[in-house]
């Protein structure tokens, strides 16, 4: 045979040799159970994958307005996202995860690329850089890795979409921060999950995320009342925000609240608008006085007229002699211009204006 031919299978049988040898003083294997946990965790991409484990929590996340926040028809209108051609609004309406960014003041984040129709999803929440998922709850173990982060439970990680739009800041001056209580305590009801979620049966946090859109929810913490004044023939309307954790109406620049008293004679006939309180808004064309309750726009230089926690306005309303009763409305509206008719909610009022 060729004497080179003879020198490669050599060289050849050695190299096998040395792969399948295992030297007498190598250590066993070790078993890390943790590292293999690691290993096999799945990759939470998306809320489906959470639901694997924690279907009523997804559930509840479902029948949300973070779930809807970049697929909500409001939201892609013209007068608001332009159907996200306002790119500014992207980062709160479909959020990476909040803690890539830090928890800390004045933190903004930033828009994910990918699954925006998910809107602010449980990655958004609870996503963590350095992988796995925060969790309200330390000692916790699960495929999802999740590691404690006491910031989950703080109104810290609410700020970086919420404060857009001054709400936090709202907060840090309300009697509920002063109180010790936080978003979630209004915002994320105490409720018991049964199983089959992980971990099920125990006490949790809902998801559903109560807020402007849950009619009974919107104004639960604004009561409102009325004394008539026969002497001076007024009629005094007030609105005391005795129970929010921030001005009313907050958030979205477009909710609007409208107080309207309309004063009638006794054949029916109402009273036209009252000079300095008749002004007319976009959508509101009724009413003896009328009074608008909002953050306007920033384009707009309008000063904010929302009702800060623990304070109180009033409308007061003269009435003549003839005056016999009056209609007070309450109403909500989810866009300022729309009309009275199409407020998303509305208490009304009647009150007796005979003299006694």
């Amino acid at each position: 045979m060729n004497p080179r031919k003879l020198i490669g299978l050599g060289l050849l049988v050695a190299v096998c040799a040395g792969l399948l040898w295992i030297p007498d003083s190598a250590p066993p294997p070790t078993h890390n159970p943790t590292a293999a946990r690691q290993t096999a965790a799945p990759t939470m991409s998306s809320p489906s994958d959470c639901a694997t484990c924690h279907p009523q929590v997804v559930a509840e996340w479902r029948a949300s307005m973070h779930a809807a926040a970049f697929t909500d028809p409001q939201v892609r209108q013209p007068t608001q996202s332009d159907n996200f051609r306002k790119t500014e609004c992207l980062p709160c309406h479909a959020s990476a995860p909040v803690f890539a960014f830090g928890i800390e003041e004045d933190t903004r984040v930033l828009a994910r690329a990918e699954r925006r129709h998910d809107g602010i999803d449980c990655s958004s929440c609870h996503g963590l850089p350095e992988g796995g998922v925060a969790a309200s709850r330390a000692g916790l173990n699960g495929a999802c890795r999740p590691t404690y982060r006491d910031a989950l439970a703080s109104q810290a990680l609410c700020a970086p979409c919420h404060n857009q739009h001054q709400t936090h800041d709202e907060w840090r001056v309300s009697p509920a921060a002063a109180e010790g209580q936080n978003c979630r305590d209004c915002h994320m009801e105490r409720i018991r999950r049964e199983a089959p979620s992980a971990g099920a049966p125990r006490s949790g946090r809902s998801h559903r995320f109560l807020g402007g859109r849950d009619r009974e929810f919107a104004l639960a913490g604004l009561t409102m009342s009325r004394e008539v004044d026969h002497e001076a023939g007024t009629l005094t309307v007030t609105l005391s925000n005795d129970f929010a954790g921030h001005n009313l109406p907050s958030d979205s620049r477009n909710r609007a609240l409208d107080l309207v008293v309309t004063v009638s004679d006794a054949m029916g006939v109402e009273a036209g608008p009252i000079d300095g309180l008749g002004v007319r808004f976009p959508g509101g064309e009724k009413g003896t006085a009328r009074l608008r309750f909002r953050n306007p726009y920033r384009s707009s230089g309008e000063s904010s007229t929302q009702i800060p926690a623990g304070e109180q306005r009033q409308l007061v309303v003269p009435f003549s002699a003839s005056a016999r009763s009056a209609t007070v409305e309450l109403l909500y509206k989810l866009e300022p211009w729309i009309p009275d008719t199409a407020a998303f909610w509305n208490q009304t009022i009647e009150v007796d204006l005979t003299p006694r």
